[in-house]
């Protein structure tokens, strides 16, 4: 036996790896980079040499085959087939190895590696499948060309491991505790090896700060904290959740987790020891030895490697475009062909290659499958979305117009644009429209004025949303009606101001405008002739008159929406009599049965009269109150209009009382009347009037209070009125002023008890009168009395009695 190319393995109290060799260690290369067919099996090898400088060394005891890269367990498969009566083989699911084992010569081992196929039940491939083809049983990593070896050791403690992969070599090559720092290497060493165990790396230097410690990346940091913290530089690292943890306060070592509590071959931190309780998921199960890349190491080729393309989409384009529009869509493939589908199970071929261009209406979904040259079935089909971008919304219409004259020549002017929510759908803000003469959209016209050529005629127009520039295009029909129309007019009376602008009722037009035509035609009134015709600004049917006394408006009369014809409408404003609604007359009651005249004051013999009496004429004669209503009407345009007279009475006031208050420093007189007039009263015939029937500030005298009817001037009534009153003072010197001093506002013709005594300041009476015309002349027994005070008593009918003083002056 070749001891170069055998490994043997001890464990009686710890487990080492020892390549034996001669003088050199054989070689081995293969070629294949090949295409793999979905469904198929496939050669992982073309070919095959192995080699020895050895003279003589031609046999090996085993050679293991791994799916290295990419493999999928319970999926990928490698088979021996053929007959090989010197070799055997074993599949290694979990590991996605295959093991040939002899003893073999190199040919022998050359043909059955060559004769190792390739299949899957997979049908979405991730990635690439490679292959390590391994002179040994260690497994090789092509991305790294290192050696991987789980060495199974119960309860080995990591400064242990770290001694014992020291210690190991394999075929020259130095060992050390593996340090893995890809996804590549992490599964071969932890995902596809036969146990779980240490690996190279520790914080036990400063806490929260993880290395690898051992091999050529020995003080390299990969990762800053616990399981909270992240990579340091962008370093790789599989830790498990919730990992690195430091429970206990002691985990300094990394270790591949047991299967049953993590992700497969992810990692958790371990005190040195791990757990030391047999059959514990963190009891150390051995250790990874990894070969290759230490400085001294030998250039061996114990190892090669193969590839298989799988077929693969590599990135997709969906694309969004217009509607029926064609709409781009792409994708990137390591196949060198691509096949279109309309769906997932569909067998037409809609097209080939990385791109198409289909045209949709709608979100569509197509499926793509890649595909190499040269095999029957193509690889899972992806789906790539073509999404329709929103298109404008265009409806074909016809426009039936009438004639732009009251001469019909089927000709008429178009504003095409004042129809674009009918052929551009209702939001018009966010989107440009162009008129073509042509289908082709190139003989541009002017959609706010277009003159028809014919009677029909088409033309075009381009609703072009302006934020993605998607269009549409709309067929539009232009027709021009000529039928005629009767032209009629409307009157209405001038009511309420007389301004000659009055309300309408437009549809009172219609039984003359349709008299004589087909049934089922319908009426719209305008102002303008150019808005009848487009149909633009139609008017409500009850409209007032913009343009006093005399306007013309247009009916246009439709038949299905479309114009018959356009006529024209006089709105005739009649005015009216510029007379007041109602009218206040007053009667004067005490001067019945006189009569006074209600008159319209109406002298033209074109109008007629009603009244409420039932008289005919213009006036009337009444001699009552009340409400007399007459109607005014107009013969020619029978416009009419009612007045109300509302008759009321007036009267002369009657005097219910009178009350004086006299005798005072202030005398007034108040009057107490009642009646149907409104009163003013006076002290005087001729005024002034005043309103108040009070009269204050009276001096003592005769008085003669008149009352007089402002309603309606019914008359004047008076009252006399008597103020008792006496001087303060008179001045006896001859002088016909003051000579005397009486009692004054006594009627002259006062017949009842009159008694004024008169007396000095001690009493002695020094004269009497006995009725009103009498007066003292300041005298006693013919003798002047001197200047004094002097006091008296009056004792007038009915017991009215006053006393006071007054002064004398001789000066």
């Amino acid at each position: 036996m070749n001891f170069k190319n055998t490994l043997f393995f001890y464990c009686l109290f710890g487990c080492s790896i020892a390549a034996l060799a001669q003088d050199n260690p054989p070689s081995i290369t293969a070629t294949g980079s090949n295409q793999y067919c979905p469904g198929e099996s496939i050669p992982i090898a073309n070919s095959v040499s192995i080699t020895d400088p050895d003279v003589g060394d031609n046999t090996l005891d085993v050679i293991v085959i791994q799916i290295s890269q990419g493999y999928n367990s319970g999926q990928d498969l490698l088979v021996l087939t053929g007959a090989h009566p010197s070799i055997s083989s074993t599949w290694n699911e979990s590991q996605g190895q295959l093991t040939l084992t002899g003893p073999a010569t190199f040919t022998e081992f050359e043909t059955a590696i060559e004769s190792v196929t390739y299949q899957t039940s997979q049908i979405l491939f991730l990635n690439e499948k490679y292959f390590s083809i391994n002179i040994g049983n260690a497994n090789y990593l092509p991305s790294t060309g290192h050696y991987y070896f789980y060495v199974e050791n119960v309860g080995i403690s990591w400064t242990q491991a770290v001694a014992d992969a020291s210690a190991t070599t394999y075929y020259g090559l130095q060992g050390y505790l593996a340090t893995l720092t890809s996804s590549q290497e992490s599964q071969i060493a932890g995902e596809q090896s036969i146990g779980t165990g240490w690996i190279g790396a520790s914080d036990e230097e400063t806490e929260g700060v993880w290395k690898w410690v051992t091999g050529p990346e020995a003080g390299t940091t990969f990762w800053i904290g616990d399981f909270t913290g992240g990579p340091a530089n962008g370093a790789f690292s599989f830790w498990n959740i919730n990992e690195p943890n430091d429970f206990g306060g002691n985990e300094d070592y990394a270790h591949i987790t047991d299967p049953s509590i993590g992700f497969p071959g992810s990692w958790n931190d371990l005190p040195v020891l791990g757990s030391t309780e047999a059959g514990n998921p963190y009891e150390p199960k051995g250790y990874i030895v990894e070969f290759g890349g230490m400085p001294g190491d030998p250039v061996v080729n114990l190892s090669t490697s193969t590839i298989i393309y799988t077929p693969r989409i590599l990135s997709f384009n969906n694309n969004s475009g217009c509607a029926n529009e064609p709409i781009e869509l792409s994708v990137t493939s390591n196949a060198d062909n691509v096949f279109w589908f309309e769906d997932q199970t569909s067998t037409t071929v809609l097209s080939e290659g990385l791109t198409y261009s289909p045209t949709v209406s709608e979100i569509t979904t197509f499926w793509v499958a890649p595909v190499f040259s040269g095999c029957n079935n193509a690889g899972i089909r992806s789906p790539v979305i073509a999404s329709v971008i929103p298109t404008p919304q265009a409806n074909d219409i016809t426009i039936s117009q009438c004639d732009d004259t009251l001469i019909s020549d089927g000709v008429t002017v178009f504003n095409l644009n004042s129809y674009s929510a009918n052929f551009a759908g209702e939001a018009i803000f966010d989107r440009q429209i162009n008129y073509y003469l042509d289908a082709g959209l190139t003989q541009s016209i002017n959609g706010n004025n277009y003159t028809n050529i014919t009677n029909p005629q088409t033309v075009f127009a381009e609703i072009i949303f302006t934020d993605n520039g998607c269009s549409d295009v709309a067929e539009i029909t232009l027709e021009v009606n000529s039928s005629l129309v009767n032209n009629v007019s409307i009157e209405a009376c001038d009511y309420s101001i007389i301004d000659g602008i009055t309300t309408f009722t437009l549809s009172d037009a219609d039984s003359d405008i349709l008299l004589g035509l087909p049934d089922g035609l319908n009426t719209a009134f305008f102002a303008t002739f150019n808005e009848a015709l487009t149909g633009q600004n139609p008017l409500p049917n009850t409209y007032e008159n913009t343009i006093p006394f005399n306007q013309t408006i247009y009916t246009r009369v439709t038949e299905d929406n479309s114009c018959y014809g356009i006529a024209e409408v006089e709105l005739i404003v009649n005015p009216i009599l510029p007379i007041d609604s109602n009218e206040v007359v007053y009667y004067c009651s005490n001067q019945f049965p006189n009569t006074i005249t209600l008159s319209t004051q109406v002298l033209d013999p074109n109008y007629s009269f009603i009244w409420s009496t039932g008289a005919t004429t213009s006036a009337i004669e009444v001699n009552q109150e009340g409400a007399f209503t007459v109607e005014i009407i107009n013969n020619n345009t029978l416009c009419s209009q009612t007045k109300v007279f509302t008759v009321l009475n007036s009267d002369v006031a009657t005097i219910d009382s009178v009350n004086v208050i006299d005798v005072s420093q202030n005398n007034s007189i108040t009057i107490n009347v009642s009646g149907e007039g409104t009163y003013q009263y006076a002290l005087d015939f001729s005024g002034p009037y005043q309103m108040s029937n009070v009269f204050y500030n009276i001096e003592a005298g005769e008085y003669t209070v008149y009352i007089k009817d402002t309603k309606n001037d019914c008359g004047i009534v008076s009252i006399n009125v008597y103020v008792l009153g006496y001087p303060n003072f008179f001045t006896p010197n001859d002088d016909n002023i003051n000579d005397t001093w009486q009692i004054k506002g006594v009627p002259s013709n006062f017949q009842a008890a009159f008694r004024v005594n008169i007396y000095d300041r001690y009493g002695k009476l020094l004269y009497t009168m006995d009725n009103p015309n009498d007066s003292w002349d300041g005298k006693f027994n013919g003798i002047k009395l001197p200047t004094s005070d002097y006091w008296f008593t009056a004792f007038l009918a009915r017991g009215k009695y006053f006393t006071g003083h007054f002064t004398l002056k001789t000066n």
